[in-house]
This record gives structure tokens, C-alpha cells and sequence, in this order.
């Protein structure tokens, strides 16, 4: 019950998930210690298949060595001597003592071992409120990452104070807030290069999870990211785009990834100097009706995005038959430079025996726009990207 508990607070963020938490043979398996592998391996949907199996076997190894741990100092100080019970008349004296003994000594907290010191509260903390951190994550002292740091915060416009709600951190760390990603690659013209997307046609939890993964390869490319036109999105009211659901344009995003809209975009590009500036005013008119008008009605976004396949490159990722892999050797000289036993080991487990390693390397790169088509079939995200790309 403690892991089946603990297991649906690590993925509380997706809803749907609790259905095959309750009903896939995959989980049960692994739950009830049966040793006969389920007879379809994918049979949890939404993408989120063998990683997830490997990380709830991963928490329930934990969990079981935690109790184990937890057993055998139960037993250690069942075994250790009670001390004799002292006279009547030394209770005062003795009472006395411990009184004045508690106020110099700091008594010992339940798995006081994983406790942070207090140099790395003074600098892991901001105005009394401790950094936001994973669920399991290691001691203060052993999280650098972290030096630099603070808390979240929520603005309301009421003027109530929610910050406690924030569970990021912002900034987040130095170490991050300097990090400059080494595939980041400028167009051998000196121009920009950008990365377009269509959104996913399922539900938001589907449409978030693909955008993600959007948002992550932009950022490890250096790509300025296009917005698609505003659209109706399923079961959600209104038309909207993802800067109404994510701090798009804030001071902080814009910093360290750069945003633009899709009239933004082809504006840019149609004029002199741009990558469409060949074409005739006709097309340019044409397109940049059709995204004003999703603005406020219906439209026709799928001319814009045919227009924009033909000037890219799109995108070849499967999520489920792909695992998208960053590492400077292929990068820099392809998938053979890749020599260490130990690198090579680390991504054939982190693709499973189901996936291909999919690597960006500079043949990737090259185009001066990349396109993700994930409103097709074949070609939607439906993983975390953090079990995508390695």
C-alpha cells in the first residue's frame, strides 16, 4: 500500500495516469511480485511504457530498503540495555539536569542523517522559505545545482499572498542561469534559426507533454521558438495559444530562450534578408490573413503549416520507436565517435530494447528551420521529455 501510495504521489501530475496505476497488467505485475512479464509491453498508452515500469520497480527497490533499513534499527535498539530506574531522591537532581542539558543540546530528528547542514540553509534559503526540491532528492549539501537559487512566488491581483502554492524555483540556480548548451548552432549565413511546432490534437495533458518537448529542444539547440496561430484546443473553451497557459514572454523565458509569435515569424522572414523573401507579396498576404483571422475566428492554419513543412526540415521523431539522444562526439563526427563502453551502455538502457537511438548531429542541425508535425498520427510526443531525449 506504501508503494502503491507513493508511486501515485511521484505522478500526480498526470491524471490519467491513476487509470493505469489501478488497471495495467504491467503495473499489477510489478506490484504483486508476479514473475510473468505482461503479454503486451505497451499496453499503458500515452507513450508512457517501459521507463515507467523501470522507474516504479526503481521506487519499489527503494521503499522495501527503506523499511528493511527502518527494521534493523528497531532491532538495534531493542537489543540495546535499559538503563536502571535511579532512587527516589536523585529524580529531582537528575530532572534538573536534563532541564538544563536541553536548553545547550539540539535533540537528534527522526533520519537526522538526511537533514541539511545549516551552512547550506543559509545558502539554500530565501526569506525563510525553503528552495522548492523533488520529492526524494538528495541533502542540501549535495545539490550545487542549487547555489543561487529561490523560491517561486505567485503574483495575485487580489494581493493575497500564495506563494507557499509555488512549487518551482525561480531563479533556479547559477549553475543553470549560465549554462550555455553546446549544440547551439547559428545558420552558416549568420541568420537566425527557428523551430516551428504544431500543437497535439489530443487533450492538454497530451498537448503540454508535447510541448515540452518542444520547449526542451529549442533550448538545447538555440533556436528562437514560433508559436503556432491561436486555435481551438480540445475540450477547452475559446480559442487560445500556449503563452495564455506558460510565462512565454517573460523577462526570465525570453533570457534564456527566445519566443516569437507565427506573425512574428513570417514578417520577419518575407521581408528582405528573410528566408521567404524570394516569394512573391501574393503568398505573404495570403498567410498572414489566415493568422490574424485565428486570432478571433475560425481558420484555416493548415495552409500555413503545409506552407512551412515545405521550407523545413520536419522533424523524423517517433517518440515510441525513437529515443532523441544529445552527446558532443556525434554531434561534432556522428554516432561512431562514440567510443566509451561506459556512454554507449548508458543509452542502449535509457532506450530500452524498443527504441532506436536518434541522434542530433550536425546533419540535424543544419537547416536553418526545423519543424515538429506532432498534430500527425505518426509523429506525436506523447512521452515526458526527460524519457525522450538523453
Amino acid at each position: 500500500l506504501t508503494t502503491l501510495t507513493t508511486m501515485k504521489h511521484f505522478h500526480s501530475i498526470d491524471a490519467s495516469l491513476k487509470d493505469h496505476i489501478d488497471n495495467a497488467p504491467a503495473i499489477k505485475a510489478i506490484m504483486t511480485d508476479e514473475k510473468q512479464p505482461p503479454k503486451n509491453k505497451i499496453e499503458m498508452g500515452h507513450g508512457v511504457h517501459t521507463n515507467v515500469q523501470n522507474h516504479l520497480q526503481g521506487l519499489r527497490d527503494h521503499i522495501i530498503q527503506q523499511a528493511k533499513s527502518k527494521e534493523a534499527k528497531l532491532k538495534e535498539n531493542e537489543q540495546k540495555p535499559t538503563p536502571p530506574k535511579p532512587l527516589q531522591q536523585d529524580e529531582s537532581k537528575e530532572n534538573s539536569a536534563i532541564q538544563s542539558t536541553s536548553k545547550m543540546q539540539v535533540q537528534p530528528k527522526e533520519n537526522d542523517e538526511i537533514q541539511p547542514s545549516k551552512k547550506a540553509l543559509k545558502i539554500h534559503t530565501s526569506a525563510n522559505q525553503n528552495l522548492a526540491r523533488g520529492h526524494s532528492g538528495l541533502p542540501m549539501d549535495h545539490t550545487p545545482a542549487l547555489i543561487g537559487a529561490k523560491r517561486g512566488s505567485i503574483q495575485c491581483d487580489s494581493g493575497t499572498d500564495v506563494s507557499s502554492l509555488a512549487y518551482w524555483n525561480d531563479p533556479q540556480g547559477s549553475r543553470d542561469e549560465e549554462f550555455v548548451s553546446p549544440f547551439r548552432v547559428s545558420s552558416s549565413s549568420g541568420k537566425t534559426k527557428y523551430l516551428t511546432f504544431e500543437a497535439d490534437i489530443g487533450g492538454f495533458n497530451n498537448i503540454r507533454m508535447s510541448f515540452e518537448n518542444i520547449i526542451v529542444m529549442a533550448a538545447a539547440t538555440g533556436r528562437v521558438l514560433v508559436l503556432p496561430p491561436s486555435q481551438y484546443m480540445y475540450l477547452l473553451h475559446n480559442r487560445n495559444n500556449f503563452d495564455h497557459f506558460f510565462p512565454l514572454f517573460s523577462e526570465g523565458m525570453q533570457k534564456r530562450l527566445r519566443v516569437v509569435t507565427m506573425k512574428q515569424f513570417l514578417e520577419a522572414q518575407f521581408a528582405k534578408g528573410g528566408y521567404f523573401e524570394s516569394e512573391d507579396n501574393k503568398k505573404k498576404e495570403d498567410l498572414l490573413s489566415i493568422v490574424n483571422s485565428c486570432e478571433t475566428m475560425q481558420c484555416d492554419e493548415e495552409k500555413v503549416f503545409e506552407y512551412i513543412r515545405n521550407k523545413s526540415y520536419v522533424s523524423e521523431l517517433k517518440d515510441m520507436k525513437h529515443c532523441l539522444v544529445f552527446d558532443k562526439n556525434a554531434f561534432a563526427s556522428g554516432s561512431s565517435a562514440i567510443t566509451s563502453p561506459k556512454t554507449q551502455a548508458n543509452i542502449k538502457k535509457f532506450c530500452g530494447p524498443e527504441r532506436e537511438p536518434l541522434y542530433y548531429d550536425s546533419k540535424m542541425a543544419a537547416p536553418d528551420i526545423f519543424h515538429f508535425q506532432t498534430s500527425s498520427l505518426e509523429l506525436r510526443i506523447l512521452n515526458h521529455f526527460y524519457t525522450v531525449m538523453y
